[in-house]
């Protein structure tokens, strides 16, 4: 099947026309302003016959010349031949939606006898998480004032992992939007799951309360339930004092950095999804461990189609054509 991947460089074929017609009134205007009010010769009837004929051969469209310009134009737009038979296997749709909020510094994590924060945890345990993914499509959201997304649905491992090793504290602000965020995964996941409500799961990583934007938790758990999106929630951190950083030369504060736990529960409930509490490191594991078995559906991986570029044809052609145009143009001289 032939298709093009630039087809909006189509609305350009009007232009070598155009082009044509503006340069035959400038010539004829030009002309018509320098012309000689008399000649006087001996052969002024062969003169005049000879100055007629390139003139008369202006007034023709050079076809050659136009169409060279078309085929040109046409291989802008990229013709591709797309073989008809997609990739279809088994897998599922995640989106991870992860805080990047203020309190995502929170140092209540110990690897390696280190404290970690929340987030460095999150992205270890995320990252791993990824790596042995085989078959499923997986999309990123970022959160905190606000709700961004780094990477839509792909089943490329490798770009989503590079653009995990890229989330920092704070990048979307201090606060907590969770309405916000959940709005706009429903959204992600409507646009590029099929229409596949089965795969449609949304794991939300947070460690915080809504304090910010304009959609409610609970106006966005409906907006999910209603577009068959699974929320799978996962408090992160835990209720007792933990070491919060506050300078490159200061000891850390220690402090209560408490979550909404009955509202991530509730959100996950509504949705038939779950809610898991990570108090530490090897329950965060667990959970992404229970997450893997949800039920696989048919996935379409229209990346995985064969596409051929053709552009290099009406390319060559259209050179050659302008050649061959311009070539003739210099032939045509006074005998």
């Amino acid at each position: 099947m032939l298709e093009f991947a630039a087809p909006l460089w189509f609305f350009a074929l009007p232009l070598p026309w155009l082009a044509w017609i503006g340069a035959a009134r400038f010539r004829s205007g030009t002309s018509a302003s320098s012309r000689p009010a008399a000649l006087l010769h001996s052969q002024t009837d062969i003169l005049a016959e000879l100055t007629a004929q390139p003139q008369a051969r202006r007034t023709h469209l050079p076809w050659l010349w136009i169409v060279g310009c078309i085929l040109l134009i046409t291989a802008l737009a990229r013709p591709q031949w797309v073989e008809s038979a997609p990739n279809t296997y088994k897998g599922r749709d995640f989106l991870l939606a992860i805080d990047v909020s203020g309190s995502m510094r929170a140092q209540d994590f110990i690897v390696d006898e280190k404290n970690l924060s929340r987030l460095d945890m999150l992205k270890r345990v995320v990252n791993q998480f990824l790596a042995e993914r085989h078959g499923d499509r997986i999309g990123l959201v970022v959160f905190a004032d606000d709700a961004y997304t780094l990477a839509p649905l792909t089943s490329d491992m490798n770009i989503v992992r590079a653009l995990l090793t890229e989330v920092r504290h704070g990048m979307a602000g201090e606060k907590t939007a969770l309405g916000t965020a959940v709005a706009l995964a429903v959204q992600r996941l409507q646009y590029n799951s099929q229409g596949n409500s089965k795969s449609r799961t949304l794991i939300l990583l947070t460690d915080g309360s809504n304090t910010a934007g304009a959609i409610t938790p609970d106006a966005a758990t409906l907006l999910a339930k209603q577009e068959g999106v699974r929320i799978y929630t996962v408090g992160i951190g835990s209720h007792r004092q933990v070491p919060f950083p506050r300078g490159t030369k200061e000891t850390p504060a220690i402090t209560e950095m408490p979550f909404d736990e009955d509202l991530l529960r509730r959100m996950a409930e509504q949705t038939g999804g779950h809610y898991y509490a990570a108090g530490n490191t090897e329950e965060m594991r667990r959970i992404i461990s229970d997450i893997e078995q949800l039920e696989k559906t048919d996935i379409v991986d229209d990346a995985a189609m064969l596409r051929t570029e053709w552009y290099w044809l009406p390319l060559i052609i259209g050179l050659a054509l302008l050649l061959i145009y311009q070539a003739r143009k210099h032939a045509e001289v006074l005998p």
